[in-house]
């Protein structure tokens, strides 16, 4: 897993902090950067929480992910996937993307971000520059 960059609130660590780490896995669910051409591949997300004020967190966690074609066309964003903060220290999201063009390498980055109950965005949230697969032809 790769390890990103979380930006908490601007309270004490103690009060809240977080990490974030991701990672490209193929199909069987073993970690790659090497897929077969048409496999579907999955970025898992995954972050904690740590401090005193994780259980007073009661928005939605959305999860995306960046898709760049490097020397070519083919970027897209996936839709945000929201997921309810229960209360719980650690989070773990699964992107699937099918999309991908054989013979060619993408670059990725798995986004976080953090909806307030009442829709609004605030600043906690992070990313992860998940590093590049190779889609073969």
């Amino acid at each position: 897993m790769t390890s990103g960059t979380f930006q908490s609130l601007p309270v004490p660590t103690t009060a809240l902090d977080g990490r974030i780490s991701a990672v490209v896995l193929d199909p069987d669910g073993s970690p790659v950067d090497v897929v077969k051409n048409g496999a579907a591949i999955k970025v898992q997300t995954e972050w904690h929480l740590t401090g005193f004020l994780v259980p007073l967190i009661a928005g939605a966690w959305s999860v995306h992910v960046s898709v760049d074609e490097i020397g070519g066309t083919h970027d897209f964003t996936t839709p945000p996937q929201l997921l309810q903060h229960t209360g719980a220290d650690g989070y773990s999201q699964q992107t699937t993307l099918t999309d991908l063009k054989p013979g060619s390498t993408y670059a990725l980055i798995a986004s976080l971000g953090y909806r307030t109950p009442a829709g609004g965005s605030a600043a906690l949230g992070g990313y992860v520059n998940i590093g590049t697969v190779n889609v073969l032809p």
